[in-house]
């Protein structure tokens, strides 16, 4: 059965991480108690793409789940995408060695060091152009046969397994620079797993929280108060797996969040939205190429200077969201058969 809402669901979600991704080029320095509210729930939309993925893995996929089918197309319409458009960017980071040349170059002037070695490990980490979701989504096609075996636990072991690895993530927190794809593997997992559990237990969580999807909004919304209050970083925090630096309140918020819009959301099933079926549509694309577009606009950022600001935001977010898409939209028309391999639509 086609979900509408979860298809909107996921137009939301490409929204906030582009929203995510543009504070740079709007020049918005997170200083105040209120901004700092602000981007918590903003930053992070990461785990609404995972909590997807999970959902509509159990919703879609398990039903006629065959691993070697599943890894081939996910490796077409994903991963080859992925080395496609990583190809410009790398050879652009080879000739600047940026981003973080310390962590990618080796420290001899050699081919290797210079040039072999990085452009592996660029691929390897998605170093260029925020594509670190793509080795780490990857992975978690690759162990999804541990997935299945979840889907087919009974009820009480999947929220023990889900509270415990919970529980890990939020000490542990993200990989500092999205480096370690196993930690990304160990943070993320209870999120897919937890997307997995809503759409199997969808028809309770719906009648549940039935008429009482604003106060799961105001429960994120006093968690975003919560960690403005006791840190200065916004977001899901990052660090090594091991070292100790409390809890990432933002891993729970977020969670809160995903059931906040899944439940939301399917007040309107019934709505037919041009705008957000097409964002839903478009929305790999959109993340593929959002990142060339901010970086077009850091090259002119000189220029607007002056009216650095949070104000900038909702000016120039939806602007790299309307380019995107129509560098998408016309290489779609121009590579009918191709596009789904060169841009993921």
């Amino acid at each position: 059965m086609h979900l509408r809402s979860f298809e909107y669901f996921r137009a939301v979600a490409i929204v906030l991480i582009v929203i995510g991704h543009c504070y740079g080029i709007a020049g918005w320095v997170i200083d105040s108690f209120g901004e700092r509210v602000v981007a918590n729930m903003i930053s992070g939309g990461t785990s609404l793409f995972v909590f997807i993925s999970g959902f509509l893995f159990h919703h879609v996929f398990y039903p006629k789940f065959v691993y070697r089918k599943f890894l081939e197309k996910k490796f077409k319409n994903v991963y080859v995408p992925y080395l496609i458009l990583s190809v410009l960017p790398i050879i652009w980071a080879l000739v600047i060695k940026a981003p973080f040349p310390d962590f990618y170059f080796g420290p001899e002037p050699t081919f290797y060091d210079q040039i072999v070695r990085p452009t592996l490990l660029y691929y390897w980490y998605g170093g260029v152009m925020v594509y670190w979701y793509i080795p780490f989504i990857m992975a978690m096609f690759i162990i999804s046969p541990l997935f299945i075996w979840f889907i087919r636990i009974d009820l009480r072991k999947k929220i023990y397994i889900i509270s415990i690895l919970s529980l890990i993530s939020i000490f542990m927190h993200r990989p500092v620079n999205n480096w370690s794809i196993v930690q990304s593997v160990v943070y993320f997992s209870p999120v897919y797993m937890f997307g997995i559990l809503c759409s199997m237990e969808r028809d309770f969580i719906y009648e549940k929280f039935k008429g009482k999807d604003f106060n799961l909004l105001g429960c994120a919304i006093f968690l975003a108060v919560v960690q403005a209050v006791f840190f200065d970083a916004c977001g899901n925090l990052q660090k090594k797996p091991f070292e100790f630096n409390w809890i990432d309140i933002a891993f729970v918020q977020k969670q809160i969040l995903c059931v906040y819009f899944m439940v939301f959301l399917h007040k309107y099933e019934h709505i037919d939205s041009t705008l957000l079926k097409t964002l839903a549509a478009s929305s790999f694309a959109i993340y593929f190429l959002h990142g060339w577009i901010i970086y077009l606009i850091s090259t002119v950022q000189s220029y607007y200077r002056p009216y650095y600001g949070l104000h900038l935001l909702p000016i120039l977010s939806p602007l790299v969201i309307w380019a995107s898409y129509a560098v998408a939209k016309r290489v779609k028309k121009k590579f009918p058969n191709k596009s789904r391999m060169l841009i993921g639509w």
